[in-house]
């Protein structure tokens, strides 16, 4: 009987001390794991429009992670820079199967972050407002929301506005006309209030005495010095496809100048270009689509859609950029919803 329970005790160990070296394998695939899928994450929010950005930004990621030098990491954008694939792989000293022969196992992780299509909701999420002009509006589950019944990350709805600075939020008070931005390219340059027959920064054909822009944050009854501040601050309320936008109507040459001034004037602080910018820069902004028909002075438009535009010139009350792809923190994408560049948060599918 000795003689079995001391056979059996070895056997026992030594299965023990192979389980501690599977078990420190695992670790290390843990661990891996969570750091390729964090910088697939962090670097799919450059794409599409900077792959070489995104690859370094997530190959940072797995160094601030966990990863080593001996670890062979790769990034690769893929699908036509829609998708980032992250890559690792370490080779982790085993302790106790050294007794069987083997001195060492590869632990390999793979993770793919995708940038969504077309978005139908921005600035969207629990602590978002919502963009109502009257005393209630409608959630997207049916259920009815009161407006200011909440402050801004209280998690209730609360009316929308305009930040207190500078490039403080993306969204832009100036609406495009969806039939016009079904003819632009990606990657080519645009007025958003368009020069046409009727003269410099003439109002839209369909729309007569309008030059684009919406009255987001009230600037209707601030006069000018709301328009520039409108402008160069951005709205951050909820906006949905299906939601209405009042227009403003007039040129605003100046008000539409000064405020977009600060805008441009980042080039040199920031350098980048509509190719390879930063989601950030607040030159990169989302502008409504809407439908301007039946449109004559002062109207109620409904938002069909959202396009990414990078401005790169402001003249005359002229706004002139590129029509770009980018991804939109907190928005979030719709099946249906048409894709003009302005993408939901990336989501890690592998």
């Amino acid at each position: 009987m000795a003689v079995v329970l001391a056979l059996g005790s070895v056997t026992l160990v030594g299965v023990m001390a192979l389980g501690t070296d599977v078990g420190v394998l695992y670790y290390n695939w843990v661990q891996l794991q969570k750091a390729a899928d964090a910088a697939a994450l962090a670097g799919a929010n450059y794409l599409p429009n900077d792959a070489n950005t995104a690859a370094s930004t997530a190959k940072a990621y797995l160094i601030n992670n966990g990863t080593t030098n001996a670890d062979v990491v790769s990034a690769t954008p893929i699908n036509s820079d829609t998708q980032l694939q992250v890559t690792a792989a370490r080779s982790v000293p085993y302790y106790f199967a050294r007794v069987l022969g083997l001195s060492s196992g590869t632990v390999s992780v793979s993770a793919i972050a995708e940038v969504p299509g077309g978005i139908g909701t921005v600035n969207a999420g629990p602590s978002s407002s919502i963009a109502c002009s009257s005393s209630a509006c409608t959630g997207s589950g049916g259920q009815t929301l009161t407006t200011a019944s909440g402050s801004p990350a209280s998690g209730a709805p609360f009316a929308g506005g305009c930040g207190g600075s500078t490039g403080a939020y993306n969204i832009l008070p100036i609406a495009v006309d969806n039939l016009t931005a079904s003819a632009w390219s990606l990657g080519a340059s645009y007025t958003l209030n368009r020069v046409d027959s009727s003269g410099p920064n003439g109002p839209w054909p369909d729309a007569p005495g309008n030059w684009g822009l919406v009255d987001l944050c009230g600037q209707g009854e601030g006069g000018g010095a709301a328009i520039r501040s409108a402008l160069a601050n951005g709205y951050y309320g909820e906006l949905s496809i299906g939601n209405t936008l009042t227009t403003f109507p007039g040129a605003k040459v100046g008000p539409v100048n000064q405020g977009l001034a600060g805008l441009t004037d980042r080039t040199s602080a920031s350098p980048s270009s509509p190719s390879a910018f930063d989601p950030t820069d607040p030159r990169a902004v989302i502008v409504p689509l809407v439908s301007f028909a039946n449109c004559s002075g002062e109207c109620s438009v409904p938002i069909t859609g959202f396009m990414a535009f990078y401005i790169t010139s402001v003249n005359g009350g002229a706004v002139t950029g590129t029509f770009v792809a980018m991804v939109d923190p907190n928005s979030t994408p719709t099946i249906n919803a048409p894709n003009y560049g302005a993408k939901g948060d990336v989501v890690l599918i592998k």
